[in-house]
């Protein structure tokens, strides 16, 4: 039953998803069919990790159905208030181990006594195999519900499956709204003020989290609950793209495993050959996604097509900052043309959000501005990009530098709304 307080809103664009289920692993890779994204969700997580793209919204619900989850009550309150008021679509992961009548009749059953009955309308049961199919196919009637296979389709059928239906809304029976309500306004408070990492295993002091993950993950029992800010590198093979990304995560977190890092090595060959990412879970109240790309315009580069689509993913008009990276003291023929030739193929205006970032300041006799005044070609492009161009030092760990950068964002101050005088300090990066 839906909730008198609010009403069902139309069929929207962005649909909100949730992943329930016993195996980790088969709900992660159903998670990144539906985003189109291998690394979506990679970790074997007992908390709510959200993904998030233009089109939808995954809830990576915990280890519900665990029977000795011992929180199973605040683990769906916490469900509940990540994705108030409601879920589009709830997707029961089925995997092989647990494709038993009595275990899909046990979780269906669940996820009725937890949410309501009527929660059976909006779910669908993806199975392992054609076999789970055919001999569950009688639970269709007997709740109420779609049953499929996981297939590369699977983004489609989830719109599909979404026509024409509107959103579940929580009815609030067995869980009070006033508490949903109360811990999402704790959660949204939490992710603008995270708890100190000291004493958490694993966690780097004085630096934010870093993750492989190409969707921001909870931290604790929290999910996503805003957008994230993109920072996205272009540029030509050579320019120190990789190393300018890692300065960028190293000045939050100086302790950071190679792993953790993009890899770079000076080479005339390209090192990066796809679009990957890396994320920054509070720098200064905003989590951040650091996406290095290949040399866009490399014709000699395989799939360069399919990596620019990948790109506009996170290369989008006010969701980014593009830093256009061009080496100090090399310019070539290719790079007089690179801003109007990567607007074409990202398909907007980039030079709106773009800062130039030129690599090897060390090398730099003199200032900056007189530097560009001798080079007309460079200087054209800094200009396109609203005068915004900026030094950078990859061997150096003074995190000065990047502080200076990220104040050259376009409306930086709202992007991330703890940056202030006060935390102007190499310490004071993660807030």
């Amino acid at each position: 039953m839906y909730s008198k307080r609010f009403s069902p809103p139309p069929y929207p664009e962005l649909l909100t998803i949730a992943l329930f289920g016993m195996r980790a692993q088969f709900k992660n890779a159903l998670g990144n069919m539906i985003l189109n994204c291998q690394n979506a969700f990679t970790t074997i997580s007992h908390k709510l990790v959200v993904g998030e793209t233009n089109s939808f919204k995954v809830f990576n619900t915990s280890d519900y159905f665990n029977e000795e989850n011992m929180h199973p009550d605040q683990d769906i309150i916490d469900f509940m208030a990540c994705s108030h008021p409601g879920i589009n679509l709830f997707i029961l992961a089925i995997d092989t181990e647990n494709a038993q009548e009595e275990k899909v009749v046990a979780q269906i059953s669940k996820l009725q006594e937890a949410l309501g009955e009527e929660v059976t309308e909006h779910l669908v049961v993806i199975l392992p195999d054609i076999e789970s199919f055919h001999s569950l196919a009688h639970l269709k009637e007997l709740f109420n519900i779609r049953l499929a296979i996981a297939n590369e389709n699977l983004a489609k059928e989830c719109r599909a499956w979404c026509a024409n239906h509107q959103s579940f809304l929580y009815d609030y029976k067995n869980y009070s709204q006033d508490v949903v309500i109360r811990r999402k306004a704790a959660l949204e408070k939490r992710r603008c003020n995270p708890p100190s990492d000291h004493g958490r295993a694993g966690a780097a002091p004085n630096g934010p989290s870093t993750s492989q993950h190409a969707y921001t993950a909870g931290n604790g029992n929290y999910g996503a609950l805003n957008d994230i800010f993109n920072i996205v590198l272009l540029g030509l093979t050579g320019t120190g793209k990789s190393a300018s990304a890692n300065t960028i995560l190293a000045a939050g977190n100086s302790q950071l495993d190679p792993s953790q890092l993009f890899k770079s090595e000076p080479s005339s060959m390209p090192v990066t050959t796809q679009c990957e990412i890396r994320i920054m879970e509070r720098l200064y109240g905003m989590s951040v996604r650091v996406v290095d790309t290949p040399d866009f315009l490399n014709d000699q580069l395989e799939n360069t097509p399919a990596q620019i689509e990948e790109c506009k993913k996170y290369c989008q008009p006010g969701k980014c900052v593009v830093l256009l990276v061009l080496q100090l003291g090399r310019f070539t023929d290719v790079e007089r043309g690179i801003l109007e030739n990567l607007e074409v193929k990202l398909g907007w205006r980039i030079r709106e959000s773009t800062i130039v970032v030129l690599t090897h300041g060390e090398d730099l006799r003199g200032s900056l501005d007189q530097f560009l005044k001798g080079h007309t070609p460079l200087k054209n492009i800094v200009d396109m990009c609203g005068s915004r161009c900026h030094l950078l030092n990859n061997h150096s760990r003074d995190t000065k530098q990047v502080i200076e950068l990220i104040k050259k964002i376009p409306n930086y101050k709202i992007i991330f709304p703890k940056f202030s005088k006060k935390t102007l300090s190499p310490d004071c990066l993660i807030c």
